[in-house]
């Protein structure tokens, strides 16, 4: 896959929404177990807390690894910066048609360019496509 779109932010699959994980269970660590808890979930890439609801989902459904889901962060970081950049394109053309609309001509090349950005874009996402479907589970 390309480079992330946002590769100075660690990405965020899931919005807050407290209606969805109401329950708490309260543990109780020592310093050495928390500050071990604590690395793996960064080495993870979670938050602690995130962390233990992973491994003890996980476990409970018999598997000993805790491993988040990185091509699908990936994926939806890819697509929200597909998404930006074809509402700028967007708003480009619509411009030019403005333009031409109201009976003007846009610069030379402004439309080529436009259209241009609109090709490599939808080839990034046939790409990303392409790479989502051949790393299925």
């Amino acid at each position: 896959m390309s480079t992330p779109a946002f590769p100075d932010r660690a990405p965020h699959r899931r919005q807050y929404m407290p209606s969805h994980r109401e329950d708490i269970i309260a543990t109780r660590l020592t310093p050495d177990e928390k500050a071990e808890i604590t690395a793996a979930a960064q080495r993870a890439g979670l938050f602690p807390s995130g962390f233990l609801a992973e491994a003890g989902l996980a476990a409970a459904r018999g598997s000993t690894t805790v491993q988040p889901n990185r091509r699908l962060d990936d994926a939806i970081d890819e697509l929200a910066a597909t998404r930006a950049a074809l509402a700028r394109i967007g708003n480009n053309i619509n411009q030019i048609a403005h333009i031409y609309n109201s009976g003007g001509m846009p610069r030379p090349g402004e439309l080529a360019h436009a259209l241009a950005a609109l090709v490599q874009t939808l080839a990034g996402i046939d790409t990303t496509a392409s790479t989502l479907v051949g790393q299925r589970n």
